[in-house]
């Protein structure tokens, strides 16, 4: 099943709950974590029990985020617990679950792209072996508390100081920037406004809010931000993507429209239905918006300059 149906399949799952809601994976980001919570119904609502792995390693990893404890500490009726060797990943909704592979991140429920390609099945918990696996599950679980939470961070610390970069097979870099990806919105300006709910569909060309949220969804800005901090942390973002170290390595002896629109061409995905010549003068315009003291457009010259110049061609 895609990546973004899953998510919405969780979330369908979880909106209906009255009673009980279980969520259960090794690694929970905080971002998705709140969307799911958000989904849940709050007016008399369901006890909710959220367990993760929450090892040392995988706060290093970035896998897993030690901030799910507050996320789920202000929710009332809520409760994290650890399981140190979990591997399953198990949602329930009353009487009814998804299990599969799918983490609670945003790139296994496709709510940020690349999205991983994973499975959630429905289930009925009315099958005896699903309501024992539950029941051993959580009778080897351990309450997580603020000092708990104190402990790991501290130990996370140590172990970032001891090898801080981290590489593994086995794990998700959900917040990696680095991977084969370019921005699609054509207006960076309006993409602050699509983030705050200011500017929505009805207000904006389908196509370029679509693109915009996908780029949101993607660069993952958590909520709340003011401008300023929203600029910060997308030209963040942008230092980091592989494309755009890639431009402005070539730009320091001058790249042209066209060798820039060649250099970008692999970044971009198929389904996009968008040319190289398009993504670049989109491109350029998010490094102008988001990089203003470093880039500007100059008319005469067709040239990319490191540090001077965008051109307009």
């Amino acid at each position: 099943m895609p990546g973004e149906m899953l998510g919405d399949q969780l979330l369908e799952l979880v909106s209906s709950a009255k009673e009980r809601v279980v969520l259960v994976a090794p690694f929970i980001k905080v971002d998705a974590l709140q969307r799911v919570l958000d989904a849940i119904p709050i007016s008399a609502g369901p006890h909710i029990d959220c367990v993760t792995r929450w090892r040392p390693e995988d706060i290093v990893d970035g896998v897993c985020d030690l901030e799910i404890f507050d996320v789920i500490a202000d929710r009332a009726k809520a409760q994290l617990w650890r399981q140190s060797n979990l591997h399953a990943k198990f949602f329930r909704s009353d009487q009814s679950c998804l299990i599969g592979s799918a983490n609670l991140t945003g790139r296994a429920l496709g709510w940020r792209l690349p999205t991983n390609l994973e499975l959630l099945v429905e289930l009925d918990m009315s099958q005896h072996e699903l309501q024992a696996w539950e029941a051993s599950l959580m009778s080897r679980c351990v309450p997580v508390t603020a000092e708990l939470r104190d402990q790991i961070a501290h130990q996370a610390a140590e172990l970032a100081a001891q090898r801080p970069k981290i590489t593994s097979i086995d794990v998700e870099h959900d917040d990696d920037p680095s991977f084969r990806w370019i921005p699609l919105c054509p207006s960076p300006q309006r993409l602050f406004k699509v983030y705050t709910g200011e500017l929505d569909e009805a207000k904006m060309v389908r196509s370029a809010y679509e693109f915009a949220q996908r780029d949101l969804r993607t660069l993952g800005p958590p909520k709340g931000y003011s401008e300023e901090q929203f600029l910060e942390y997308v030209a963040d973002r942008l230092q980091q993507l592989e494309v755009v170290q890639k431009v402005v390595s070539a730009s320091s002896s001058g790249v042209s429209d066209t060798q820039a629109a060649e250099l970008i061409a692999e970044y971009i995905d198929e389904s996009s239905m968008i040319g190289p010549t398009d993504a670049w003068r989109i491109l350029k315009q998010w490094m102008m918006h988001f990089f203003p003291e470093q880039y500007r457009i100059e008319v005469s010259q067709e040239v990319l300059v490191k540090g001077r110049t965008i051109s307009s061609g």
